[in-house]
């Protein structure tokens, strides 16, 4: 049960695994034991930032149903996901300024946390919404993936709207697997099934309604967050390049420390240690050096304030990190912005 990936497989972040585990013990029964069968380590979903190869997780989602007696187990799931327990990327889905833009947010942002996956927004002059569907050939077991993934749609709908929204409609790629009344229940209208794609549909004036929840100085820190992130993925044989990316993915989270970098490799902390040594590179070191370049690249060249780039930074507030930048450069950062103006 080794979470390291493989070349050609596609992987699913852990944090997707955390729920299965919760519901599967809802029912009164060990996770583990699920687990195993999937031949995926229950361990693995304390650090939801490791990965899982699709091919075990979609399997895995298969045999909770079957185990629990539940062929509603993926809806069930996907309706009452915590989008927060995805990181970043689900804090910006939580926080996007409509619900338009969380859609495409969703869209554009799901490639790091789920390879092998064509998802995309879909509009026309009625509607609009996502359409989803697992590409990689190797993945066989899809159904129950499936429906968790478009119940996560109208969950995070729901949550943004603070209502019930019922969609337009809704296609699966598979046949029916649960009642149709359970279907109707949930969505508040019945799915199209055996369709070329699975996707799920709004009335299009709801593409523009504010998340009035949203958290407006939060979302572009985010954005732009994930954006580097996605522009900066390492090759899988590049150690000091891989560690750099998952300090910088940590850092907003305030979790950039060994522990969670190594768990992320999918390596132990002593081990990274070692071939970081051995690379003279030091992990501390490389966390304040990832600081101080990612402060003195906002500070340059954005507008953004002290308060987003110090949260942006991992620091639990903007004065903690005044501290540290004065002790880098010598210079406030306002002195340090103000002086490279012009």
């Amino acid at each position: 049960m080794n979470p390291t990936p493989s070349i050609g497989i596609p992987m699913i972040r852990a944090a997707a695994a955390v729920d299965v585990a919760a519901l599967i013990r809802r029912q009164g029964l060990d996770p583990e034991t699920v687990f195993e069968k999937a031949d995926i380590d229950l361990k693995i979903i304390q650090d939801p930032y490791q990965k899982i190869r699709l091919d075990r997780f979609t399997y895995l989602l298969e045999l909770a149903a079957d185990i629990t007696l539940s062929p509603h187990f993926g809806l069930t799931m996907g309706i009452n996901q915590d989008p927060a327990k995805w990181g970043a990327f689900g804090y910006l889905v939580l926080n996007s300024p409509t619900i338009g833009a969380a859609l495409r947010n969703l869209a554009t942002f799901l490639k790091p946390w789920q390879s092998g996956t064509h998802i995309a927004c879909i509009r026309d002059s009625r509607i609009f919404g996502i359409e989803y569907s697992i590409l990689h050939p190797g993945v066989v077991h899809k159904s129950q993936d499936a429906e968790v993934s478009l119940a996560y749609v109208k969950n995070i709908v729901d949550r943004l709207c603070e209502k019930r929204v019922s969609p337009v409609a809704v296609h699966f790629e598979h046949s029916p697997i649960s009642e149709l009344s359970v279907y109707k229940k949930l969505y508040g209208v019945t799915p199209y099934f055996d369709q070329p794609v699975n996707c799920i549909t709004f009335p299009l004036p709801l593409e523009d309604k504010p998340v009035l929840s949203a958290d407006l100085q939060l979302f572009p820190v985010l954005r732009q967050h994930l954006v580097d992130m996605a522009n900066a993925q390492p090759d899988s044989n590049d150690l000091v390049g891989s560690v750099t990316y998952q300090i910088r993915q940590f850092l907003p989270l305030r979790q950039s420390n060994l522990k969670n970098v190594a768990a992320a490799l999918a390596i132990e902390s002593r081990t990274l240690q070692r071939h970081l040594k051995a690379q003279k590179f030091v992990f501390t070191q490389m966390v304040e050096e990832m600081r101080q370049e990612q402060a003195t690249e906002h500070l340059g060249n954005s507008t953004m304030e002290l308060k987003e780039i110090s949260h942006l930074l991992g620091y639990s507030d903007t004065s903690a990190f005044i501290k540290a930048f004065r002790k880098w450069t010598g210079e406030s950062p306002g002195q340090y912005r103000e002086n490279r103006k012009g």
